[in-house]
């Protein structure tokens, strides 16, 4: 599911972090903890499991998007001056259809402050619509494989462990090894989320830019934790059942999703 959230300012300038990821996603599990605990201790503590012990939060999220000609980024300070009056964000889980009216309702009229020690964005939500499914054509039923052609609107993060072991190595779409680290996260994702009718045979996927864009974001800025995250945003064509590419366009493509990596959106009309 897709929540679309409309904010409501002041008008007034404020300053906010570019790197607002964390915020963001801070404040998401805020709302949920507050509505309820139980839930939030799933998702927050202990996610979605495997086997293995790896764990999935089946969440991401969309940039923060202000009307044109109401911001501006200073880029000496690594902040953004903001003067909007209404801003928007989207909000993409993988939870069962029973509880998805539960989760939208936990942010009405919830008041947000996005932003570090330093400064931020205080604003709250006006108006919340859930997005309709309309990924697939009418035609297209169960768990048919299809073929999409899907573009990141948020950096892709994907990791390969190195030869000590000791951490992961932010990986460029063009590498070698690429596509199977892609599969095999959004195979962990789907059977996270107990989606498992299918054979990671049946899953093919194709990068359809020559050069990714590099995106960098740093997460925890200006703490001791702060740490600078490689992304990258491209397009690509991903053939597999329906169920399957539903679970990446709704908790995020690649690793990091509850930070707003990995949100992506269908190329209509191609």
């Amino acid at each position: 599911m897709r929540i679309s959230l409309t904010f409501e300012l002041s008008g007034k300038t404020q300053e906010m972090p570019l790197n607002y990821q964390y915020p963001v996603s801070s404040w998401i599990y805020k709302v949920l903890e507050n509505a309820d605990e139980s839930f939030s201790k799933k998702l927050h503590e202990e996610g979605y499991k495997l086997e293995n012990g790896k764990t999935f939060k089946l969440f991401t999220f969309s940039r923060l998007k202000f009307p044109k000609h109401t911001w501006k980024i200073i880029p000496k300070t690594g902040k953004m001056k903001v003067w909007a009056r209404k801003a928007f964000l989207i909000i993409s889980f993988q939870v069962p259809a029973q509880v998805e009216k539960f989760v939208a309702g936990l942010f009405t009229d919830q008041n947000v402050f996005l932003g570090d020690k330093n400064s931020g964005l205080r604003m709250k939500v006006q108006n919340i619509e859930v997005l309709p499914n309309d990924y697939f054509d009418a035609e297209v039923k169960g768990d048919k494989s299809v073929t999409l052609k899907i573009q990141s609107q948020t950096g892709i993060v994907l990791g390969l462990e190195t030869e000590d072991k000791k951490y992961e190595q932010y990986v460029n779409p063009m590498h070698e090894k690429y596509k199977d680290l892609f599969l095999k996260n959004l195979t962990d994702k789907c059977n996270a989320a107990g989606v498992t009718s299918f054979e990671p045979t049946e899953l093919e996927f194709k990068v359809l830019n020559i050069a990714p864009k590099t995106v960098m974001q740093t997460v925890k800025a200006g703490t001791s934790s702060e740490t600078k995250v490689r992304a990258y945003n491209y397009e690509f064509e991903l053939t597999a059942p329906k169920q399957v590419i539903e679970v990446g366009l709704n908790a995020g493509f690649g690793s990091m999703n509850s930070l707003g990596f990995g949100f992506c959106g269908v190329k209509n009309g191609e």
